[in-house]
């Protein structure tokens, strides 16, 4: 049995709760991350971090709507890694948190997550290409095609203005994951997320996009990553 499928098989995913009047706490991250020991302890001594800091902000909140007689409902933190994609050698995560600290409604940010298993570490983007070599152009302008279509189907009318919520985010403002579609162990695109307040007011929500791989793209790969990756048409 190949080493991967032994130890994925040895693994199960992992959520860790806890539900009080004080703090609704989740933290959970798929079994492919439990199985790579390097993440399991890294999600742990987050997961910790991240309730002790919810905890403590959770009993200030309580002090400060108890002396000024105001309900108290409690706060809310939830973070939830899932498995984009992955190949032999990598492996694609994606995490979606959500935490409710008082205010007006809960704070929502979408993070990437990209595991190189053969040298152990967790790399970026660029680290898959040939030196000179960039897929920021080949994301960045379909994506802003594609985000303005979306953005006139959610308000009903064409995207013309020049102010903030019609303009298109930078790249280093988006959530860049790598994502296999069709689950055969080769990405095929990269999904492009801007969260709430992104590119647009709260109302609107995020916006996901996903973008095809094109042959053009994986020709900027290095020989080491490219048996993992699957060309697409590309947008039109």
């Amino acid at each position: 049995m190949p080493i991967l499928a032994a130890l994925l098989l040895a693994a199960a995913p992992v959520a860790i709760t806890s539900d009080t009047s004080d703090l609704d706490f989740t933290y959970a991250w798929p079994a492919e991350a439990e199985a790579i020991p390097a993440l399991s302890r890294r999600f742990r001594a987050d997961a910790g971090v991240r309730r002790t800091e919810m905890l403590r902000m959770a009993a200030a909140e309580k002090a400060f709507r108890t002396k000024e007689k105001m309900d108290w409902n409690g706060l809310q933190f939830s973070r939830k890694w899932e498995t984009a994609g992955q190949s032999r050698q990598l492996l694609s995560l994606v995490s979606t948190t959500s935490a409710y600290t008082g205010g007006a409604h809960p704070n929502t940010n979408t993070k990437s997550l990209l595991w190189d298993r053969r040298s152990g570490r967790e790399i970026g983007l660029d680290a898959l290409l040939l030196t000179g070599k960039s897929w920021d152009g080949a994301i960045r302008q379909p994506f802003c095609i594609l985000l303005n279509r979306e953005r006139a189907k959610r308000r009903g009318e064409p995207i013309t203005r020049k102010d903030w919520p019609s303009q298109c985010p930078a790249l280093k403002e988006l959530s860049l994951v790598l994502a296999d579609r069709d689950k055969d162990g080769r990405f095929d695109h990269v999904d492009v997320t801007a969260d709430a307040y992104v590119a647009g007011p709260y109302a609107e929500g995020a916006y996901e996009i996903s973008l095809p791989l094109t042959a053009t793209m994986l020709t900027r790969l290095r020989p080491a990553y490219r048996a993992g990756f699957e060309p697409q048409p590309p947008v039109q």
